[in-house]
């Protein structure tokens, strides 16, 4: 197993041709719908993916559910790898809220008057989660991850007029509003049977293709491959490193007017992306680990 301290992840956006966009993006609006179906299903079991983290979350899933809308069994892995993510993050913010629920206090909060409203009184919220800091174990908890928490338990406060009683009633499910999709539990990007991936460093590309739903919502193998220019500085770090496995993202303008996806892969010595930008689609990362 590598050493995480010994490889530095590094990333660079990459968009992706206009020609794969549009699959691109069905591809995401359809996974977004799988995901979200999954997270609302498994809500409820949010303490079990706090109490096991060993081995990848698509597996971690598959002990609860299968697809809800099933598209392939190596496209449910990456849906459900993403899915298994989050949840683990979240079972770890739960851990958090729960070291912070004993501190939290009206003395969070400074009263309105007549010249101001009612805000936070970040001296006693400062204070207080530095204390809380010394009395856990070291490395247990971070002071950002305890701030973060306190601070939206202090927004809850100003909704409701009280501190929320449990996670869940801080914590809606965290519905995914853009497509994101890794493609970590697929078979590798020689043997994917949901993406392939391959680099030709002398001819300077990455070429992608990957599995998705035509307009009529039938799935189908791209076919031919989404070639990708490599820039000048991926390439050194590809000839130290290693090719991470992809993640398509969609990223949407603030107004909502476009959006754009991005694709990384697993590490090893070094990783690193592609940079481009967009108006509206698709956009590619490219990932690899170097030796830090």
């Amino acid at each position: 197993m590598r050493d995480s301290r010994t490889h530095q992840p590094l990333t660079y956006d990459v968009r992706l041709p206009d020609e794969a966009q549009a699959d691109a993006l069905r591809l995401l609006d359809a996974s977004r719908q799988v995901v979200n179906l999954a997270l609302t299903i498994l809500w409820p079991h949010l303490d079990e993916f706090g109490s096991e983290r060993a081995g990848p979350a698509w597996k971690h899933v598959g002990k609860y559910i299968a697809s809800p809308l099933p598209h392939g069994d190596r496209q449910w892995r990456c849906e459900s790898e993403v899915v298994g993510r989050l949840l683990r993050q979240q079972a770890e913010r739960k851990k958090t809220f729960e070291r912070v629920a004993p501190i939290l206090s009206d003395g969070f909060i400074r009263p309105k008057t007549a010249n101001r409203a009612a805000g936070k009184n970040r001296p006693a919220i400062r204070e207080a989660i530095s204390t809380l800091q010394k009395s856990l174990e070291e490395d247990e908890t971070s002071c950002v991850a305890l701030q973060h928490v306190v601070e939206q338990s202090c927004n809850f406060f100003f909704q409701h007029d009280r501190f929320p009683s449990s996670y869940e009633e801080l914590q809606p499910v965290p519905l995914l509003k853009v497509g994101i999709l890794t493609y970590a539990g697929d078979d590798g990007r020689e043997k994917g049977q949901a993406y392939r991936m391959a680099l030709d460093l002398d001819a300077g590309v990455a070429r992608f293709r990957f599995r998705y739903p035509d307009e009529a919502g039938v799935w189908h193998w791209r076919p031919v491959d989404t070639i990708m220019a490599l820039p000048e500085c991926l390439k050194e770090r590809l000839l130290d490193g290693e090719l991470m496995a992809p993640t398509l993202r969609e990223e949407r303008r603030a107004d909502g007017s476009g959006s754009r996806c991005s694709i990384s892969s697993s590490r090893s010595k070094k990783r690193c992306c592609l940079p481009g930008r967009m108006s509206s689609g698709s956009l590619g990362q490219i990932g690899v680990c170097t030796r830090s």
